[in-house]
């Protein structure tokens, strides 16, 4: 966008005049602009009466003029030749002399251009409020004349844009080293240097262990090792079922396999016979418990099996049972079927997990954790130029007007807890402002006046042409915000099931809550910055496209005069798991997916049983805990009565008493053996449910993939 120009002179520098302009007679200097970049553009125009003109350029900018000097002839529309001393061929003043050759007899009106070293020029702001939506912008280059000579009537301009510049050193002399070659000489090559590779691969987690076919048969066959909690602890449905052992394959009859699994920085050493590998899975299992990290089994197909997916997770599954049943938290350990790899018998290989991302949720009245600044490189083109001349003195600097109009705008609230210098708890006042030209208005500071006074100011990043912008410039903390997060997995897809364990996607969701209290007399509005954490995608937050901030989005909140608004952000990943039916937690993932309709009849109605089965078991339990309860209530009540009838039979009047609480003994008897009756039966009933669900987990499976 061009617009005219007009110069405020602001001071002299004090040692500007460094003798860094061109010096010649002939030369007057007509146009220069000057860029964010560190370089500005000079053009120069010459009357030259015979055949060569004569410059003289300062020694350290030497090669700025080899690299960007164009000299034209007006008349021919030639490019001239340019010849100057070799080395350093600077005079004593600090100069290089340059001849311009043109061709042909005089006079020549030769144009010269070039681009030198100068300072960047600095953006600085205005913006007016106004009424009706509108604010009056103002807009100020501060650019300085470090040159030794006088810009003088000169067409002044000032941009920006992606360019690159850079100092490249074409004045010295340049050899070239060549080699040294000899006919039938034999000499050796030496290999290239090597490198370390970047980046971690599934194959660079540590492996834990590797179980072959028959190990894994081996530990199958092996009583469920239980801990002295498990031991003393009631029989429930959270904890992990006996299988029957799977018939003794091909490999029992082969020499057993030697086992070595490394956990937590101790090696299981290598047994023989299946005390040994009952030990070594005891062993491990104790580890993990210990380290509470979670483990990845990942099975491998045999050549032999039909269907290689189902075989390799079978594996996987069956070393997980093993885990479990020696007292693994279900939650813990990973199940993946890996089907044929090249190299790989049938069996499983342990891996550690990676690590787990961690959470970069927003705590209320916590420090905000800093995020990287926005980077302030060009980001588009911008370009202001003078249509009139103008003169800035040499050693000096000037302000010079760049833009005045007025565009679109409003003040808003702008709540950021991310930023470095963002607040968790209130948010700023701010400016939301459209930029009115085809140009960048570069990062500087802005001033803000209102109502006639100073109310503000803030510091702009590039905006880019027509976008719209907001600027920060007050924290008056009359709107309050709280935030608080939460986090809930559900199963979005399931992918096979076996033995009561599914392989399933999992859909991992943060819930960001902000509520926004407003205590002004009028309506506020807000926007409300969050950035999407990488790998997670938005599912709800406005119906409306929220506008972005780099990776940011900016959700706008409307808060009613002294009300309050709750904006939901919620934010989700897939994620691939195991879901143990065995395990409470889990179930409740199960019973909520089926609750969707997802699942196929067959399916559902086996699972929906052991659901059922499930539920009924809990309510026997309770009322098992209800009725020992009353028991011990029943027992103490019978020792006190006990007590109360053994003092009055040395009371001769109170044999009438007596009879009256040894009528309420009997009575409490009875209902004690009635109470004991009852647990039997209940603990009768709740061992029948645990068998036909541990039953019915085993049997569950899923032949195709739902």
């Amino acid at each position: 966008m061009r617009k005219p120009l007009f110069a405020l002179p602001l001071f002299l520098l004090g040692c500007a005049s460094t003798g860094s302009y061109v010096r010649s007679d002939g030369t007057t200097l007509g146009r220069v602009v000057v860029y964010r970049n560190g370089v500005a553009y000079f053009e120069r125009t010459a009357q030259v009466n015979d055949d060569v003109l004569k410059l003289s350029v300062p020694a350290d900018k030497i090669d700025d003029f080899l690299k960007s000097l164009t000299v034209t002839d007006a008349r021919t529309g030639e490019r001239a030749p340019v010849d100057f001393p070799s080395g350093s061929g600077a005079s004593g003043s600090g100069f290089t002399d340059m001849k311009i050759h043109l061709v042909g007899k005089g006079p020549h009106q030769v144009k010269l251009s070039y681009v030198t070293e100068t300072p960047a020029w600095k953006p600085s702001y205005r913006v007016m409020l106004g009424k009706g939506g509108k604010v009056d912008v103002q807009a100020w280059a501060i650019v300085d004349n470090t040159f030794g000579e006088d810009w003088n009537n000169v067409k002044l301009g000032v941009g920006s844009s992606s360019a690159l510049s850079f100092r490249f050193d074409l004045r010295s002399v340049r050899f070239v080293q060549r080699e040294t070659l000899q006919s039938n000489d034999l000499f050796a090559l030496a290999p290239p240097t090597g490198g370390s590779s970047y980046g971690q691969s599934p194959a660079d987690r540590r492996v834990l262990g590797e179980l072959t076919d028959g190990a894994i048969a081996a530990n199958d066959a092996l009583p469920t090792a239980r801990s002295e909690e498990q031991k003393r602890a009631p029989a429930s449905v959270s904890a992990p079922g006996k299988y029957r052992a799977a018939a003794p394959s091909k490999s029992l009859r082969e020499p057993e396999p030697q086992v070595e699994m490394a956990t937590g920085g101790m090696a299981l050493g290598a047994g023989h016979g299946a005390s040994a590998q009952g030990s070594d899975m005891s062993r491990m299992a104790q580890a993990l418990k210990t380290s509470n990290r979670q483990v990845v089994i990942e099975g491998f197909a045999d050549k032999s099996d039909k269907d290689k997916f189902a075989a390799s997770l079978d594996r996987a599954n069956k070393v997980r049972d093993q885990l479990v049943k020696n007292g693994v938290d279900p939650s813990q350990v990973v199940a993946l079927g890996q089907g044929e790899r090249a190299g790989r018998a049938g069996g499983v290989r342990l891996l550690e997990a990676p690590p787990a991302p961690p959470a970069q949720a927003v705590q209320p009245g916590a420090t905000p954790t800093p995020v990287a600044a926005q980077s302030l490189d060009p980001i588009g083109t911008s370009h202001f130029e003078s249509t009139t001349a103008m003169s800035v003195a040499k050693g000096s600097s000037a302000m010079v007007s760049i833009l005045d109009t007025q565009t679109d705008g409003e003040v808003v609230y702008l709540f950021d807890a991310e930023s470095p210098r963002g607040n968790a708890g209130f948010p700023f006042k701010a400016v939301r402002l459209k930029n009115p030209t085809d140009s960048v208005l570069e990062s500087g500071p802005v001033t803000v006046f209102g109502e006639g006074r100073f109310i503000g100011e803030g510091l702009s990043e590039p905006i880019p042409a027509h976008s719209v912008a907001f600027v920060p410039f007050a924290l008056d903390r009359q709107v309050v915000v709280e935030c608080k997060d939460t986090a809930h997995d559900s199963i979005s897809r399931i992918l096979s099931v076996q033995r009561g364990v599914f392989s399933s996607e999992v859909q991992h969701t943060r819930r960001f809550t902000y509520e926004l209290h407003n205590r002004l007399s009028d309506a506020a509005t807000v926007y409300v910055r969050h950035t999407i954490a990488d790998g997670y995608k938005l599912t709800r937050g406005t119906k409306d496209v929220p506008e972005r901030i780099g990776a940011a989005h900016l959700f706008r909140v409307s808060v009613p005069a002294g009300g309050t608004t709750e904006l939901v952000v919620e934010e989700a990943t897939p994620v691939f798991k195991t879901v143990d039916l065995r395990s409470p937690g889990d179930m409740d993932q199960v019973r909520v997916y089926l609750s969707a309709g997802a699942v196929e009849t067959p399916l559902k109605g086996a699972i929906e049983e052991l659901i059922k089965m499930q539920q009924d078991l809990g309510n026997v339990e309770q009322r098992m805990l209800t009725t020992r309860e009353q028991m011990q209530e029943y027992r103490t009540r019978m020792d006190e009565l006990h007590g109360q009838v053994l003092s009055l039979r040395l009371v001769k009047t109170g044999s009438g008493l007596m009879r009256s609480l040894e009528k309420k003994l009997q009575d409490v008897s009875d209902k004690l053996s009635q109470s004991t009756l009852d647990l039997a039966a209940l603990e009768e009933k709740a061992m029948l449910l645990r068998i036909h669900f541990q039953d019915g987990v085993a049997e569950l499976s899923l032949q195709k993939k739902v």
